[in-house]
């Protein structure tokens, strides 16, 4: 795990084996907002040496937050990962949703695990 880049990028089976109520989206370096990982879902990689996925978490009810770089802490983690995130469609009680798309190449991905 020598490039950092990588390590700020969560697997598609990290997700997936997190706890839903254990993220914190950094706002500044002393504010964190709990958030809730909302859905992991695969995507289409545009050929079979890539991998495609996303993730969407959902805000606490009244707060809004605009399309931005953030760090994201997963459960456990010390470390966050720095995801470009876009708000998307609320959820029906008008909680606001971030979410993040990765594209990457699975060689790189095998590295960083």
């Amino acid at each position: 795990m020598s490039d950092p880049t990588i390590a700020a990028i969560p697997s598609l089976q990290e997700l997936r084996e997190a706890d839903p109520e254990g993220f914190v989206l950094q706002l500044s370096p002393e504010q964190g907002l709990k958030v809730r990982l909302l859905s992991v879902r695969e995507g289409v990689a545009m050929n079979q040496d890539y991998e495609c996925y996303s993730l969407a978490v959902v805000l606490p009810l009244g707060v809004s937050l605009p399309q931005a770089v953030f760090n994201l802490f997963g459960p456990g983690r010390e470390l966050p990962w720095t995801l470009m995130m876009t708000p998307v469609f609320p959820e029906p009680d008008g909680r606001h949703v971030l979410e993040a798309v990765i594209h990457r190449q699975r060689q790189l991905a095998a590295v960083a695990v």
